[in-house]
C-alpha cells in the first residue's frame, strides 16, 4: 500500500513525504474514489494557501459563496474565516467551529482543492469515479461530481448548519453546549461493543443516573477500531465512566450529529434541498457513483440524493461499510480531498479488507507546507 501525503507533517508511519515522481505516479487515475471530510476538520484560513497559489480558481469559489449567501448577514464573517487566520482573535477561533459557519467553509475549501487538482491533471476524474464523504462530506461529494451546483450546495450546508443550531439552541459559541460527541477506540467487534453500550445505557436508566430525555446514540462507525457516540454531554460522560472508556476523547463539536436529536431539522432542510438543482449525472462514461452514508447503498436517482442529504443529519455514518462497498467495486486508488483529509484517509486505510494493492493519497490545503510550490513547478 502506497501513501502520498501532501503534508509537511505526515501523520502515519507509512506515509511518504511529497516527491515530484510520486505525485506524477499517483495522479493519473482512471478508476478511483474521491472522498471528502466532515466537520471537526475546520480551521481559520482554509482557503488562504489556495488563494495564494491558485488565485483565479479560488476566487471563483469566493464568488460562489458570495452569490449563495448574498443576503446573509454573516457572509463577511465566513469570507474572513476562509481567507485569513488571526491567532490573536479569540472570537474567530471560536466562530470557525460554529456549525453554520464551519460547514460552508469546509465544503468550499474541499471543492476548490478538488477543482485545482482536476485543473492541473486532466486525467483526474476522467474515468469512472466513486464520490463519497463522511457526513457533511457526502454533500461535498455530490457537488464535486456535478450532481449539485456549488452555489446550491453552499446554500444547503449553510441552511443545514442553521437548522442544527436551531433545534439544539446552539448558536452562541461563547456559552457551554449541552451536546457533543465522544470518539471511542475499541478492540472488540463493533456489534459486541454496540450490545455492551445498550446494556450499560439500560443500567444507567434503570438506576436513575440518566434522565428519560437524555440521549446517547451510536453515531459513527469510523473504522473497525473506532466508533463515535453522540448526544447529551452529561449522558456521554456518565456512560464513559460506567463503561470504563478511559481512552475516549470529546470531539471539538457542539452539535449531536447523527443522533435522533437532529430529526427536528427535517422540515427546514428539506425545503432547502427541494429548491436546489439536484441532478443525477448521466450513466455514460466516465460514470460517477454515489453511496449513502448510513448503509453504503448506491444512490441512483436525484431523489435518492435529496433524501440522503436530509436523513443523513440523524442517521448513523457507517464508514466501514461504505469503504468496503467501494473496495468491492474494484477501486484501488483512493483520493482524500479537503481540510482534515489526512484523518479521513487514515480511516479509509483502517477499514479496507485487503491490506495491500491500494494507492491512497490525501490533499489537505491546510497541511501542504511548501508542497503547493512543488506541485506548480512539477505540473
Amino acid at each position: 500500500m502506497r501513501y502520498i501525503w501532501l503534508s509537511s507533517r505526515p501523520h502515519h508511519s507509512h506515509c511518504l513525504r511529497f516527491r515530484e515522481q510520486a505525485f506524477k505516479t499517483i495522479l493519473p487515475v482512471r478508476h478511483a474514489s474521491a472522498f471528502f471530510p466532515g466537520q471537526a476538520t475546520e480551521s481559520q484560513g482554509m482557503l488562504a494557501p489556495l488563494l495564494r497559489h491558485f488565485p483565479t480558481i479560488t476566487r471563483e469559489g469566493l464568488d460562489a459563496v458570495s452569490e449563495a449567501l448574498s443576503d446573509d448577514p454573516e457572509l463577511p464573517t465566513i469570507i474572513r474565516l476562509l481567507t485569513t487566520k488571526d491567532d490573536d482573535n479569540d472570537d474567530d477561533k471560536r466562530l470557525v467551529h460554529r456549525t453554520a459557519i464551519a460547514q460552508p467553509c469546509i465544503l468550499l475549501s474541499s471543492i476548490m482543492t478538488w477543482r485545482i487538482l482536476r485543473d492541473r491533471c486532466a486525467e483526474l476524474g476522467s474515468g469512472d469515479t466513486v464520490y463519497f464523504g463522511h457526513s457533511l462530506g457526502q454533500i461535498t461529494a455530490f457537488a464535486a461530481a456535478g450532481a449539485i451546483p456549488l452555489v446550491d450546495a453552499l446554500k444547503i450546508v449553510r441552511e443545514r448548519g442553521l437548522a442544527m443550531e436551531q433545534v439544539t439552541s446552539d448558536n452562541d459559541v461563547s456559552a457551554p453546549s449541552n451536546y457533543g460527541m465522544l470518539a471511542v477506540p475499541i478492540k472488540q467487534p463493533i456489534a459486541e461493543f454496540a450490545a455492551r453500550l445498550r446494556d450499560c445505557e439500560q443500567k444507567l436508566r434503570s438506576n436513575g443516573a440518566l434522565a428519560p430525555d437524555q440521549v446517547i446514540d451510536l453515531a459513527n462507525l469510523n473504522s473497525p477500531g473506532q466508533v463515535v457516540l453522540s448526544g447529551h454531554i452529561a449522558a456521554l460522560d456518565k456512560l464513559g465512566t460506567e463503561m470504563g472508556l478511559r481512552r475516549s476523547r470529546n470531539l471539538p463539536v457542539r452539535i449531536p450529529f447523527h443522533s435522533r436529536l437532529l430529526r427536528g431539522v427535517e422540515s427546514r432542510l428539506r425545503e432547502a434541498v427541494n429548491t436546489a438543482a439536484v441532478t443525477m449525472p448521466p450513466p455514460a462514461a466516465p460514470a460517477a457513483r454515489f453511496l449513502r452514508n448510513s448503509d453504503a447503498q448506491e444512490l441512483t436517482t436525484a431523489d435518492d440524493i435529496r433524501e440522503s442529504i436530509v436523513s443523513g443529519c440523524w442517521e448513523r455514518v457507517d464508514w466501514v461499510r461504505s469503504v468496503r462497498r467501494v473496495e468491492n467495486w474494484g477501486v484501488k486508488r483512493w483520493i482524500g480531498v479537503g481540510p482534515g483529509s489526512a484523518v479521513t484517509t487514515a480511516l479509509v486505510e483502517r477499514s479496507l479488507i485487503a491490506s495491500g494493492g491500494h494507492d491512497i493519497v490525501a490533499y489537505d490545503p491546510m497541511k501542504t507546507g511548501t508542497a503547493w510550490d512543488t506541485i506548480v513547478a512539477a505540473l
